[in-house]
């Protein structure tokens, strides 16, 4: 019965975005539920995998996903890791300014350029705002980063990635995100060429639980997932350019 429920929830969120918006693909979080079991149902109904470790990623390509249907995100990404998943096709958020210089090493040593993508961490109205990760956009810090990626010519920006936190009640908040990085994105190929195939938001949707010691009952208190695909595709039909449709991650 309980893969039943999931199976159904799952559908009936993809239903909710790609009904509203041509180019969804939804990315199964590892450090979520790494049990396999878990990983290989959301896989089957079509989830790509997200991954944060070299243990996550050896172990979605060990239940059958290819490298260019992992994502690759985490602050800490080991020189041999990101070696393999560069070779192997997969898409590398880069974090911070350390892995710029490892991904030009393995461009090198590949003899090719290397398409990644890029953390931001932004103010969209929540607080405390997630700012441990990736690039502030606010601060230039960003920019910064794509200016350096830029400079050193062996990278190609080609998507954006940020996850605003978790248990996130409030659908306008990922409206602002999705603004913000699409924004930034036109900026980025305006200043440097560099064009934008994906747009990664993150989770973080509210469940239906109380573990979080929701006052009213959760069917009343939580919006619905339509409430959410329909302020992040609005907002996100909203920010493109006519003719422009990226994939929303």
């Amino acid at each position: 019965r309980s893969q039943r429920t999931a199976r159904r929830t799952y559908r009936q969120m993809f239903t909710a975005f790609s009904t509203r918006y041509p180019n969804v693909e939804f990315g199964w979080s590892y450090k979520t539920n790494y049990l396999q079991a878990i990983c290989a149902l959301m896989h089957q109904e079509g989830a790509i995998a997200e991954v944060v470790s070299a243990m996550e990623y050896d172990k979605a390509r060990l239940l059958g996903m290819p490298g260019e249907k992992i994502i690759f995100n985490g602050p800490h990404k080991p020189m041999a890791a990101l070696e393999k998943a560069v070779s192997e096709g997969a898409t590398v958020n880069v974090d911070n300014l350390d892995e710029i210089v490892d991904l030009e090493t393995v461009a090198k040593k590949l003899n090719r350029t290397v398409h990644v993508g890029m953390r931001l961490n932004l103010d969209a109205g929540i607080y405390p705002q997630w700012s441990r990760f990736g690039f502030n956009l606010e601060s230039g810090q960003a920019l910064d980063a794509a200016k350096r990626i830029a400079r050193g010519g062996r990278l190609k920006l080609n998507g954006l990635h940020c996850h605003i936190g978790t248990f996130i009640m409030d659908p306008q908040a990922y409206a602002r995100e999705i603004t913000k990085m699409v924004k930034f994105g036109y900026e980025l190929r305006d200043a440097f060429g560099f064009e934008m195939e994906s747009y990664d938001i993150g989770g973080g949707f509210p469940s239906k639980s109380r573990l979080k010691g929701v006052y009213l009952p959760p069917e009343v208190a939580i919006p619905g997932i339509d409430e959410f695909a329909e302020a992040i595709t609005h907002a996100f039909s909203e920010a493109l350019k006519p003719g422009d449709f990226p994939k929303l991650i």
